[in-house]
């Protein structure tokens, strides 16, 4: 018989599930408000938490200095004494300390020769009722210097070393000056091989006492004490981690050989121009002292190749009427002798009024040591297609030229080129009819000397170029010369401040029976670059149909006061002046461009980015007739 529960059983059954189904209701509605109340405190928690440092930053008052009271035997003014210590009556006490404060007067002192100064500094209590700070200064005795005595030196004459401090007889003696003679005084050893040399400096007693404004004044010696050690030589060179550069690539860069006394100034000029070939991203220099002789140490360079293979791709705006590109491959060691191979292309395109464009393709190879001697040998072919309206040029070159570093800071270059090309503009004695070719000669050779640092935005230094061209007579072809100097020269004034300048003067001209210089050794200006207000290469010669076609003599200069103002960004106010004429005759202040106006720059580690406002004030309607440029670097 199957089983039955009875009817009393099943209800007592429903009755337990009734009974646990409320149980559980009840659960879930127990957690949810607790939930429910948990959130809420952890809102109110948040927003507490938010208006608790409002509110104690509204009722909380920095306390600030009232007075400063200054006792004691005190050689300068309070203004003096206190100077870079950020104490003055309002300075808050909670962003300055004591200490610093008593560090910063014992510096403006020892600045001025009192060298044991002693300073005491009390600070107020937080329940004073006025903020006091008493400082309380004993100068000491004042040290001028009398001379220097040299003990151990026999490399060097005591007067060739006396002549690096930096002081002279009579003023005071500091930490300052005396850091910096001993730097000098080791480097001066250093470039001799003794790079262990060891010089100590101690001031010895005070040999004469003056009154002088009520504080004490002597005069004292500074005593140098020198340890030469030995001298140390350069032994073996060997070179480490190189896959496809030959060692020799290494070797003739650096500026000492085996034999040579150890010359550390010159080993660092070695690793930047090792890093200068390009072929390396890692040189380290490490040094082994010789097991046969202690006065040799072997030189280990360690390099790591980089992936020198490059392509590079560049566009650009010139200006509302023409930009640019250009792609280039470069291939800096096609033999592993950082021999260097190069082809490119770059392309400019112009528009509206004066539609057209220039093509240049060039293959480079160069030696950067021609037949083992410091000479960089460059061999180039180039094509030139430039059509606009008013010129029309294009020419096949081929060039060969030398250049080599003669001094610091100073190249010279050299070179001959074969050109086979033809032009016509409005100037030139061709007709309209068919196109002549011939083929002319030229020599070239430039000198340039260049101190500016940083490169890509110098905030010191010069860049002065002198460059010369004669093509024709004795060498074939057309006869013209060319002739252009530039001077670049930037001033600091303070760490955010610097005025820079450029001065150019050129002249091409024919000679013998040619009556036209071609287009591409003409002078072109207006825009960006050269003078901001005008449209770009609009000043100068024009045809009948008012195109520009160069000119013959320029004339420019450029004015620029570069500020940075906050972080990377700056401001610059700039003047251009310059003109284009056919010849000296025709210079004058009518025909002159004349721009002015204001830019905004951001540094970057490739140069600034570069946004310029120009106008010609001469204009009656100047600001209408002003321009925008846009550019990467400075105008110069």
């Amino acid at each position: 018989m199957p089983y039955q529960r009875s009817a009393q059983a099943q209800g007592r059954i429903v009755r337990l599930k009734a009974d646990c189904a409320d149980y559980r209701l009840s659960v879930i509605l127990e957690k949810a408000e607790t939930t429910v109340q948990l959130n809420l405190r952890i809102v109110l928690g948040g927003i507490l938490l938010f208006l608790l440092p409002a509110s104690l930053q509204a009722s909380f008052v920095e306390p600030e200095v009232d007075s400063i009271i200054v006792s004691g035997d005190i050689p300068v003014s309070q203004s003096k004494l206190l100077q870079g210590t950020g104490l003055k009556p309002g300075s808050s006490l909670l962003r300055i300390t004591p200490v610093g404060v008593q560090n910063g007067i014992v510096s403006n002192l020892t600045v001025l020769g009192y060298l044991s100064p002693a300073v005491d500094v009390q600070w107020p209590l937080w329940d004073d009722e006025t903020a006091i700070v008493r400082v309380s200064v004993d100068a000491g005795m004042r040290s001028l210097l009398s001379g220097l005595v040299f003990k151990g030196i026999t490399l060097f004459s005591a007067d060739s070393l006396a002549n690096l401090y930096p002081g002279a007889t009579g003023e005071p003696v500091t930490p300052g000056d005396t850091l910096a003679f001993r730097n000098a005084v080791l480097k001066s050893y250093s470039e001799r091989g003794y790079i262990n040399a060891l010089l100590h400096i101690n001031l010895l007693s005070f040999s004469e006492i003056k009154g002088r404004t009520g504080t004490n004044t002597g005069y004292r010696a500074v005593e140098c004490v020198v340890d030469e050690n030995s001298q140390i030589f350069l032994g073996s060179v060997t070179v480490t981690g190189l896959e496809t550069v030959r060692e020799k690539v290494i070797i003739r860069e650096l500026k000492i050989l085996p034999g040579d006394s150890l010359n550390m100034e010159l080993l660092r000029q070695s690793i930047s121009m090792i890093y200068q070939l390009g072929l390396f991203h890692d040189v380290r220099f490490s040094y082994h002292d010789c097991p046969d002789d202690s006065s040799v140490v072997d030189l280990v360079v360690s390099v790591t190749e980089s992936r020198y293979h490059r392509i590079d791709f560049g566009t650009g705006y010139v200006s509302p009427s023409a930009i640019f590109g250009s792609i280039k491959w470069l291939h800096p060691n096609i033999m592993g002798n950082n021999q260097r191979f190069l082809i490119g292309l770059s392309y400019m395109e112009y528009f509206g009024s004066k539609v057209g464009h220039k093509i240049e393709p060039e293959i480079t190879y160069e030696e950067p040591w021609f037949l083992s001697t410091r000479w960089r040998w460059q061999l180039k072919l180039g094509y030139l297609n430039l059509s606009i309206p008013g010129l029309h040029q294009r020419s096949y070159s081929i060039t060969s030229s030398f250049a080599r570093a003669i001094a610091n800071h100073l190249k010279f270059t050299a070179g001959y080129s074969l050109e086979y090309e033809t032009y016509s503009d409005s100037a030139s004695e061709e007709g309209t009819t068919e196109a002549v070719w011939y083929t002319t000669s030229s020599i070239t050779s430039s000198l340039i000397h260049d101190t500016r640092f940083p490169i890509f935005n110098p905030v010191r230094g010069h860049w002065m170029m002198v460059e010369g061209k004669l093509s024709g007579s004795f060498l074939g072809g057309a006869d013209y010369y060319r002739f252009c100097n530039e001077a670049r020269i930037f001033i600091p004034f303070g760490d955010d401040f610097v005025l820079a300048m450029r001065m150019r003067y050129g002249v091409a001209f024919p000679y013998g029976d040619d009556i036209s210089v071609p287009p591409d050794e003409r002078f072109f200006m207006g825009g960006g670059t050269t003078i901001r207000g005008y449209p770009f290469n609009s000043l100068g010669p024009k045809d009948s149909d008012d195109n520009p076609i160069g000119g013959r003599v320029e004339i420019l200069s450029n004015f620029e006061a570069r500020a940075r103002i906050i972080g990377n960004f700056g401001l610059v106010l700039f003047t251009d002046v310059g003109g284009l004429w056919n010849s000296l005759n025709n210079i004058s202040l009518e025909s002159t461009g004349f721009g002015i106006g204001f830019g905004l720059r951001y540094n970057t580690i490739f140069g600034p980015i570069r946004v310029d406002y120009g106008f010609a004030p001469t204009w009656s309607n100047s600001f209408e007739r002003g321009k925008f440029y846009f550019g990467l670097g400075h105008a110069f």
